[in-house]
């Protein structure tokens, strides 16, 4: 509640004119990193004499890349002590008041917020009628919480990655090989060897010095009497274990209240150098891959049928990994402030693989098989760590007539968990999360018991589901009385698990391509394929949010993924593990469609080639699958919802005469919604609010557009079919070409979304969904190749 004593609706307190001064800092950004990169490449080989045309050839690649980034410094909020003498609520400090004195008697005290509060807050009292919860007189000194940020705190990252690879091998022909059916037989094997090194840096604030800095070491009531005793700067007399670097006497106390700090946008300095030099350290970070493969194949004719010659190739590979990621004391410990602890990963394994494949020519040139080919193959691999698999793969293509090819295949898959999921040390760090549990605001009738510090919870202005509040009492949580702010930062923790199973899939597809023969006036081809991928096992890393959101809003009420979150004795969630984790089953169903079109048609005498290209994808399921340990499921299809819309679609319409080429691409795809067990009670299926007679209501959005465009207020978890076409002229001779185009030819704007409705966006603009976020763009593009004649 803001003070305005003389009733003209503006606040009397203008809080934007205590920055205390603008900073050129603000701005020190880049939109788009430094970036340099340098690649050298050699190749060669040579052919020995004789009747193998055995050949000797190399491959080396060596490239170096220097990266460097600078963002906005993050926001910095340490726990200032009360009797720190520098912390401008301890009266007995350099600058202090009683801020209890200062802020809330003053305020309730004041004649224009009584008669407010009468109107507003508790109708027909004033807080002289809640005198003994408002009025506390003088606390003394209380810890407070500056929120600043200092130049070069964590937003300076500089890199270098290096690579180099070397491949060595022999391949010629096999005469030797041509014994009884066996003919035309050849070789190759080689051996390839690749290093990869990163290295990384980054400045910011060590939280271990601020606080030792701050007195929070020597903050402790060693009387019992409830009050702290003098927070010292630099001493640490609790016994606190320090890390490297923290000690008495290099320590410099540090005025989080220096006038430097608080500047207009918020990115400030500290009082002193001293102080900068203190706090300030560097978080390195180096990492190397190693990669070794040993491979040979060798593959001929086996023997002749009637309609051709039976193919087949055989070999093996063996492959070693390895991985040394060292990080600092800091990366390591999480020293910086509010930055995430990364113990690197070390750790190493082997492979080895045998492989055949057959191809054979079942019918050629009959009736009604004018083709018939199968082809067999399969792969026994032998993992270190998860010991051995089999793989298969089966192909059929018939062709009826010339014009038309039916085909389809059958496929497994294995895929053994790589280095970083296996080596991954634990990391982590702090980030905000949503918490469901939380009783939302809206659900808080006016009226409640004031001394507990909200109103009374109303079910009916609850707009969670049912199923939200039954999993967080199953969980302890009681989401009618869990009165926090529902965001708020939480510890997480990542790493890898030598627990995890290997990935395994079935694949299996059925199709058709046509092309058309009967008129050499035009070319027309259609194609169709289904597709459905079936993975077990597959290996993820949940987000937080995942987590959490999984948990609470599971419809079986036994997500699996609620053993991942632990909460305090408050309740309040205190640590998510985000570490790789096995699904146990991930589906995808579809079908994709291509159609081109060619001809040719004259407009005054001048002939023009006209194509056009369309592909399309009909996605019907998306889905994934988790087994609770009480057998119970836990799927989802994401099929028709954000990222997975029904249908995608691209179309390439071009005219060329001469060398001119004029191309209009168009790129659509269907509507989407969000999940349905996000849409609210009392909502159509698009998610319009209405209430429980069925009349339309208005309700707090954050797209509401108002009138006329936007008549109701309305939480929108749905976007409509999305359209953008781009137009591009070509002039195309020899050695050189021109294009000049516009992309987003009609200026399409991405659709507007309720951001606490299911898509990721910002500012009501969904992020990473397939829309165009730039609008219409003018561009030319001109090459010229100095090699042609």
């Amino acid at each position: 509640r803001f003070v305005d004593s003389d009733g003209d609706g503006v606040p009397d307190v203008d809080y934007t004119k205590y920055y205390l001064s603008e900073s050129d800092l603000t701005n020190e950004a880049f939109l788009y990193p430094d970036d340099e990169t340098a690649t050298f490449m050699a190749y060669g080989e040579y052919t020995f004499e004789g009747d193998a045309n055995v050949t000797a050839y190399f491959e080396m690649l060596y490239s170096e890349n220097e990266y460097s980034q600078l963002g906005q410094p993050g926001q910095f909020f340490p726990d200032v002590p009360a009797m720190n003498p520098y912390n401008i609520c301890n009266p007995d400090g350099v600058r202090g008041v009683d801020c209890a004195l200062a802020e809330y008697d003053f305020m309730f005290g004041n004649a224009a917020y009584a008669e407010q509060w009468g109107n507003e807050v508790v109708p027909g009292t004033t807080p002289l009628d809640f005198s003994f919860l408002l009025y506390n007189g003088g606390y003394g000194a209380l810890p407070t919480q500056p929120v600043v940020s200092v130049a070069g705190d964590r937003n300076s990252v500089e890199a270098t990655y290096k690579n180099a690879r070397f491949v060595a091998g022999l391949t010629g022909d096999m005469p030797s090989m041509d014994i009884g059916t066996l003919s035309n037989w050849s070789f190759d094997v080689y051996a390839s060897y690749s290093k990869s090194k990163g290295e990384s840096h980054r400045s910011g604030i060590r939280e271990d010095r601020l606080n030792l800095a701050l007195g929070v070491y020597s903050s402790i009531d060693s009387d019992g009497d409830g009050m702290l005793d003098d927070a010292i700067p630099c001493e640490n007399n609790i016994g606190a274990v320090l890390d490297p670097g923290v000690n008495e006497s290099s320590c410099v106390p540090v005025d989080m209240y220096a006038e430097s700090l608080f500047v207009r946008g918020g990115v400030g300095d500290f009082a002193t150098e001293a102080e900068r030099n203190y706090l300030f350290d560097d978080r390195d970070f180096d990492t190397e891959y190693e990669q070794t493969i040993l491979s040979g194949s060798m593959g001929g004719s086996v023997f002749e049928m009637p309609s051709g010659s039976v193919l087949m190739s055989l070999g093996f590979e063996y492959r070693k990994d390895e991985i040394n990621s060292m990080p600092d004391a800091v990366a390591r410990d999480g020293l910086f402030f509010g930055y995430f602890a990364d113990g690197g990963a070390v750790g190493s394994k082997d492979s080895k693989e045998l492989f055949v494949e057959v191809e054979a020519p079942l019918l050629a040139n009959k009736p009604l098989a004018k083709e018939l080919t199968l082809n067999a193959s399969m792969r026994f691999t032998d993992d270190e760590i998860y010991g051995s698999n089999t793989t298969e793969s089966v192909k059929i293509g018939w062709r009826p007539v010339n014009s038309l090819l039916i085909r389809g295949t059958y496929g497994s898959a294995f895929r053994a968990p790589n280095l970083r999921e296996l080596y991954l040390a634990n990391q982590t760090g702090f980030n905000f999360v949503f918490d469901p549990c939380a009783t939302p605001s809206s659900a808080l009738a006016s009226g409640g018991d004031i001394e507990a510090g909200a109103g009374q919870y109303d079910a009916s202005l609850d707009p969670r589901e049912q199923e939200v509040l039954n999993n967080c009492i199953a969980e302890g949580i009681d989401p009618t009385d869990f009165l926090i702010s529902p965001q708020y930062s939480v510890e997480q923790g990542a790493g890898g698990s030598l627990e995890l199973a290997p990935e395994t899939s079935d694949s299996w597809t059925a199709g058709f391509s046509y092309e058309q023969e009967f008129s050499n006036e035009f070319e027309f081809g259609v194609s169709a394929t289904y597709y459905e991928v079936d993975i077990d096992d597959t290996i993820i890393e949940p987000s937080a949010g995942f987590i959490i959101g999984d948990c609470y809003t599971s419809r079986t009420g036994s997500s699996p993924f609620c053993d991942r979150i632990s909460r305090g004795e408050d309740s309040r969630i205190s640590f998510v593990d985000r570490g790789f984790i096995n699904r146990d089953n991930e589906n995808a169903r579809g079908v994709d469609v291509n159609v081109t079109f060619e001809d040719q048609f004259t407009i005054a005498d001048r002939p023009i080639d006209f194509s056009w290209d369309l592909r399309a994808n009909r996605q019907i399921e998306r889905s994934t699958l988790f087994i609770n340990d009480d057998g119970s499921l836990d799927y989802d299809d994401y099929a028709g919802e954000w990222g997975f819309p029904d249908w995608k679609a691209n179309s390439t319409i071009r005219l060329t005469y001469e060398k001119w080429r004029l191309q209009l691409r168009s790129n659509w795809m269907s509507a989407v919604d969000q999940d349905p067990r996000y849409i609210d009670a009392f909502t159509d299926i698009n998610g319009r609010p209405y209430d429980e007679n069925g009349d339309p209501t208005l309700i707090a959005s954050d797209t509401c557009l108002g009138g006329p465009d936007d008549v109701l207020c309305r939480d929108v978890g749905f976007a409509d079919d999305y359209m953008v076409h781009s137009l591009s002229l070509s002039y195309i001779e020899d050695n050189w070409a021109l294009t000049i185009g516009a992309s987003n030819l009609f200026d399409k704007e991405p659709p507007i979304v309720d951001p606490s409705e299911g898509p990721g966006s910002i500012n009501n603009t969904p992020i990473g969904y397939g829309y165009n976020l730039f609008g219409r763009a003018i561009y030319m593009n001109f090459a010229y190749d100095f090699g042609s004649n």
